[in-house]
């Protein structure tokens, strides 16, 4: 709704006096009674908001109690800019004079952040507040609203920049400060208002340098699905909605390396690498004396650990020659490719010898586990890479609870890990165990387990306890990708979560929830890579559009919720 311009905050009379009263005394909060949790508000200002023809030298906020000085210093903003300001408190009031002179014909806004606390119990206040007046004869009527969406939205700064006269691709909120600025309540709702018509750029930053600019590595931020225009047919923006994401642009870098034996070497990274460049990156080790390359046998990507490389040699290391292990071509999962600089390092050989056993782990499950999915896929893993074998009589299967054979599939996927996919539903609240015949686990040296069995139990899901969800999803733009819906537990430990994709807007059914309060989001996956694009602030690039449903869904076991919608704004 936008607000009645001609507001003008007034308070009683006895109220006015006693504020008088308190000012004289200076700025002290009064002591004991209970606790308050009350935000302060602005009850006045001076000039009113709506004013027109005006051009003030002062400006004057009234606060409802005792705040902070430096906490609303911090939180106000003028736009357009007056450039820095004097500030005078008294009290309750705080007026503050600029230098610059003011614009002809021009609205002004003045927001004050949530940032803003009280001196008792710090309480912040509860949602931004706009002053606007014009040195001409009427107000801009242009407004944006939305949302930040976070763990902790409160706080969050949004800076609007007009891009009238301005070429798009130049714009870079690292270099350039916005025209219009507010701050997220603690719902992470926000309102920039009073604005003047034409395009905008708009983004979310934590701003945890106060500078009033986007720094990058430093700052989250949030990136629309692209620019707005606001005209007098079309004067208000709804349902502008962020998720914020923090920037990488620092290059990988190698972070040490680890000789195990005379044949293994572990190489760690400052950050986890990117699959796909992986493979297309090449690895190097040279013996530094005779400048003679060692053969390499493997180089594997620990898929559970992504940030290292472990590195296995065909021929056996030496002692006390020293090798240089160089890295070419690999990325980081934002794109930056590894730092020229830091791709090498050195090392010494040694002479031990392959002392390790494979050992054998599921992965992100402890043995007797509960509730697992009935379509769950079991993923097993070892500490070393093996030779991969064929799922043949006894090497690798599952057997029900009477022990009899379940059919499933053997898939490799790494050098140290398969995964064992049952070829229909598992029955569900059953038990099954996974067996591996060590004797057929073979290292990449040679080494194996003699007459042992490795054995793995777990429960499936009780499906009398779980409910369904099913719905409708909508969308008025048919938007490009995939739409990937998630229901997320916000109650459950540990946390549950539950994901379909759909190729086009329609029906969707989530099943086999256990009990519990859900939320439900989704987003069109415009990259096709299965994840959230968060954008980028500059070179700009807009984010994936999402959606999130408005409300937590109470899942009951055996009990379906039907038609919930989730529509794409």
């Amino acid at each position: 709704m936008v607000p009645d311009l001609n507001m003008i905050f007034r308070v009683p009379a006895a109220a006015a006096l006693a504020a008088l009263f308190a000012a004289c005394a200076g700025q002290v909060p009064p002591e004991g009674g209970p606790r308050d949790v009350v935000p302060p508000a602005i009850v006045r200002t001076s000039p009113d908001s709506g004013a027109t023809h005006v051009s003030p030298s002062v400006i004057t906020l009234e606060f409802s109690k005792y705040v902070d000085h430096r906490s609303a210093e911090e939180s106000i903003f003028i736009s357009p800019p007056l450039g820095e300001l004097a500030y005078d408190w008294s009290g309750k009031k705080v007026s503050f004079t600029f230098k610059g002179k003011l614009r002809e014909n021009t609205t002004y806004v003045v927001n004050v952040g949530t940032d803003v606390a009280d001196l008792r119990e710090r309480n912040r206040m509860a949602s931004s507040f706009a002053l606007a007046f014009s040195t001409g004869d009427s107000i801009d009527r242009g407004y944006i609203n939305g949302r930040v969406f976070d763990d902790k939205p409160e706080g969050v700064l949004i800076f609007a920049y007009r891009l009238a006269g301005l070429l798009p691709d130049t714009l870079d909120p690292s270099r350039m400060k916005p025209d219009y600025i507010t701050q997220t309540g603690k719902d992470g709702m926000f309102s920039l208002a009073h604005l003047a018509f034409g395009p905008y750029r708009v983004f979310a930053v934590r701003d945890e340098y106060h500078n009033l600019l986007y720094d990058r590595e430093i700052d989250e931020y949030g990136v629309a699905q692209g620019d707005l225009t606001l005209t007098r047919g079309e004067p208000v923006v709804n349902d502008l909605w962020y998720r914020l994401s923090k920037e990488d642009t620092t290059r990988p870098f190698i972070a040490g390396v680890k000789v195990s034996d005379r044949r293994r070497i572990a190489v760690r990274f400052s950050e986890p690498l990117d699959s796909a460049s992986f493979t297309r990156g090449t690895f190097t080790v040279v013996d530094t004396l005779t400048a003679r390359a060692v053969p390499l046998r493997l180089v594997e990507r620990d898929r559970f650990q992504p940030s290292i490389v472990k590195v296995f040699t065909d021929a056996p290391l030496d002692s006390p020659a020293v090798y240089r292990i160089t890295v070419r071509g690999v990325a980081d999962i934002a794109g930056n490719l590894i730092d020229s600089s830091a791709r090498g390092e050195t090392f010494e050989g040694t002479l031990a010898p392959d002392t390790l056993r494979p050992s054998i782990s599921v992965w992100n499950m402890k043995d007797s586990v509960r509730a697992v999915p009935l379509d769950s896929a079991i993923e097993v893993r070892f500490n070393d890479p093996v030779i991969p074998f064929a799922l043949r009589g006894t090497a690798a299967g599952l057997t029900d609870s009477a022990g009899r054979p379940v059919p499933a599939g053997l898939a490799w996927t790494g050098p140290a890990s398969f995964a064992l996919i049952p070829r229909g539903p598992l029955r569900s609240n059953a038990w099954y165990t996974l067996r591996v015949a060590m004797d057929s686990v073979r290292s990449l040296t040679g080494r194996t387990y003699r007459d042992s069995t490795f054995r793995f139990r777990f429960q499936t899901v009780d499906l009398r306890g779980t409910g369904s969800i099913a719905g409708v999803v909508r969308d008025p733009k048919n938007g490009k990708g995939e739409i990937v819906l998630t229901a997320s537990s916000i109650n459950l430990v540990p946390p549950r979560s539950s994901t379909v994709r759909l190729g086009s807007p329609g029906p969707f059914a989530l099943e086999e929830l256990p009990e519990g309060k859900y939320t439900i989001s989704a987003f069109r996956d415009s990259a096709g890579k299965g994840v959230y694009a968060f954008g980028r602030p500059a070179p700009f690039h807009p984010s994936d559009r999402f959606t999130v449903y408005p409300d937590t869904i109470r899942v009951r076991a055996r009990w379906g919720v039907e038609g919930v919608l989730v529509k794409f704004r």
